[in-house]
């Protein structure tokens, strides 16, 4: 019997690594290895894997490409077959009827191919590097583009510049036919990496620690005594996303240690390696840290991308407003109604504003207690007493009258607006603007203002945003919807949406997952909307903390009531959910069956 051909496989999105380990079991000619990435991400993941002997690399697109030109070792691409690009171009056209296909050459190609055959006059951009990227996304938003069909690469850049994105996926037949390419093509290979002496340059920044990787995420030097510390992989991922100019700072808490950590990228003798600087302190435990959490720039692109705004191109209306606001260095005051997302525009705000190279630090004044609040006001680690960071007060109506003056007293005496960027958000009731509580800041330390406008005014775009919605969730769940039934679509379209964007993307995702045909019918969505409409309002409220909490009941029933809050705020995510909470996911689990 043959060996089993080694195969390490790098996947542009989530759903493809699950299709590859699906299709590679029911084969017994190939070892599969995969991981998630993308460009030169993808060519990180291939370097720090590439001393285990793997015969051939698979991969899509730029990805594969670029791994070609960096790697001794045969690299195999899944091709885009016209049937990938006709599914993509299927949901396109219930977005908009005009659209665009962007790509490297290995999606372009396909497509030409494609519209040649069937007529199709479409817009076919071929794009070389990930360079010419934002000039063309940029082109085709002034052009009044309705869609734009393309990769990965494309895809995040486009949901950046508030365009409609459809990603076109790879279906089985191209994945099957790229480890058939790839049993047929594989060989062996043996790289030896070099070692380069430049230590002089780096011990001198030594502060208390100094850990360099060099460019495939090994470790060449390190002071530390134990290189297994969880902090070494989390500064291996880290490395990724230290800019090539810049310094980056990171805060980082690993089992009540944070780490205060400073990254740049030394050159030498033509390889690049990543520098890190760090000392360590013990930090209060979490009890104390209830309502706290730290958040990166690449957590915050995440969260901001997977949300309505970043997905459906909501975030059109509102960019004019988040430039000028990032001109400045006043704090900010965010309101709207509850559901609005507050927090994901928080994110955007942090993402592109030139402090996104240090943390974001999201102080949640509903889960503070007694213990968190005194250690926020009164410790000296503090989050407060940090500088150069964003932080972000996520309802503020939430704090009593006496803890309003004791923050502002705060941040008055200790110049934190100076040090940091100071981000408020409060919820407003229907027609109304900000709150007395709101107004108590906006004030006292001169806040911009920033509106966000509830979903009901977004009614016209509800049937665009439904469907890249449903184009974002394809990928999620691993399905192949195609849309919505038109009666399905008038139906979003004239709810009123009291729990607004939290909402919408709520029931879109569980319309998703309960739907087993290639469309949402109009009889699941009368049935969910129906059952929306006689729910307490409370219940779907995500941001709706400014209500008071209702202290009648037993300390279970008020238990209860919190975590229905913060987990529709978390749109159902219970990992975020149990993080905010400073629980594990087994209490959640628990504490959510008894309800």
């Amino acid at each position: 019997m043959k060996r089993k051909v080694r195969l390490l496989c790098i996947a542009p999105y989530e759903n493809m690594k699950a299709l590859m380990l699906n299709l590679a079991q029911a084969r017994d000619d190939v070892e599969l290895t995969v991981f998630v990435g993308d460009l030169q991400q993808g060519v990180e993941l291939a370097k720090r894997n590439f001393y285990s002997d793997y015969d051939a690399i698979v991969s899509r697109g730029g990805t594969a490409q670029l791994l070609q030109k960096e790697l001794d070792l045969p690299v195999i691409e899944i091709a885009v077959t016209p049937f990938d690009i006709m599914r993509a171009m299927k949901l396109a056209e219930n977005v908009s009827d005009q659209y665009a296909i962007v790509g490297f050459p290995g999606v372009t190609a396909s497509a030409k191919q494609l519209c040649q055959l069937m007529q199709y006059r479409i817009e076919i951009y071929t794009i070389q590097n990930e360079e010419q990227v934002e000039e063309t996304l940029l082109t085709l938003r002034e052009k009044g583009t309705g869609a734009i069909l393309c990769d990965m690469v494309t895809n995040r850049t486009a949901m950046r510049l508030g365009l409609n994105v459809v990603l076109i996926t790879s279906g089985p037949e191209s994945i099957q036919a790229a480890f058939d390419d790839a049993v047929r093509l594989c060989r062996c290979y043996d790289n030896l990496r070099e070692e380069n002496r430049f230590l002089r340059s780096i011990i001198w920044n030594q502060i208390n620690h100094t850990l360099v990787f060099d460019d495939w995420g090994e470790i060449f030097f390190s002071t530390l005594e134990n290189n297994a510390l969880p902090i070494v992989d989390s500064l291996r991922e880290e490395r990724n996303n230290v800019p090539e100019s810049e310094e980056k700072r990171i805060l980082k808490r690993i089992n009540n240690v944070q780490y205060d950590v400073r990254m740049h990228r030394e050159v030498f003798n033509n390889h690049t390696y990543v520098a890190c600087y760090f000392s360590d302190s013990r930090v209060p435990s979490a009890e104390l840290q209830r309502g706290i959490r730290l958040v990166s720039q690449q957590d915050a692109e995440q969260e901001y991308n997977s949300s309505l705004y970043g997905m459906a191109g909501l975030m059109r209306e509102l960019q004019s407003s988040c430039t000028h606001i990032n001109q400045s260095a006043q704090p900010v005051m965010v309101y709207g109604e509850a559901g609005c997302l507050k927090e994901q525009i928080v994110n955007y705000l942090y993402m592109t504003s030139n402090r996104h190279n240090c943390p974001l630090v999201i102080i949640d004044c509903f889960l503070l207690n007694d213990k968190a609040w005194n250690y926020l006001v009164n410790h000296y680690n503090s989050p407060l007493a940090q500088s150069g960071c964003t932080i972000f007060l996520k309802s503020v109506d939430a704090l009593s009258s006496e803890r309003r003056r004791q923050m502002l007293a705060n941040m008055l005496a200790m110049d934190i607006c100076k040090r940091n960027r100071i981000i408020f958000s409060c919820v407003c009731q229907a027609g109304k603007s900000v709150t007395e509580a709101g107004m108590a800041f906006v004030e006292h330390l001169g806040c911009l203002v920033l509106y966000l406008p509830p979903m009901r005014q977004y009614a016209a775009q509800i049937p665009a945003a439904a469907n890249m919605c449903l184009s974002n969730l394809n990928i999620e769940l691993a399905k192949q919807l195609l849309g919505l039934e038109p009666g399905s679509v008038q139906l979003l379209r004239d709810f009123d949406w009291p729990g607004n964007h939290a909402q919408f993307q709520r029931i879109l995702r569980e319309l998703a997952i309960m739907t087993d045909g290639p469309y949402i019918t109009q009889a699941d969505t009368a049935r969910i909307l129906q059952r929306e409409h006689t729910a307490i309002s409370t219940d779907h409220e995500a941001e709706n903390v400014g209500l008071t909490l209702n202290l009648e009941g037993t300390l279970e029933q008020i238990n209860r009531e919190i975590i229905k809050r913060v987990l529709e705020e978390e749109n159902g995510n219970q990992s975020r959910t149990a993080r905010r909470l400073g629980i594990s996911r087994t209490t959640l689990w628990r504490m959510l069956s008894n309800q």
